[in-house]
């Protein structure tokens, strides 16, 4: 059995810019919204999503 939660948390500024990295299947699916003409904020949100994803991967493996 394989559990999916999709949670939206909508912050700050609504951005219009999104890039998916993922699949559902394979430890989740995760979508990163930011503005693509500020590289250097948008490549931490990035970071900062793939750091947690791995953390919720591992945590659901019992790591």
């Amino acid at each position: 059995m394989e559990e999916v939660i999709v949670k939206k948390i909508i912050e700050g500024p609504v951005f219009q810019d999104s890039i998916e990295i993922g699949t559902p299947g394979k430890g989740g699916a995760i979508k990163v919204y930011g503005d693509f003409s500020q590289p250097d904020e948008f490549e931490k949100r990035i970071r900062d999503a793939v750091r947690l994803r791995k953390m919720t991967v591992d945590l659901m493996e019992g790591q």
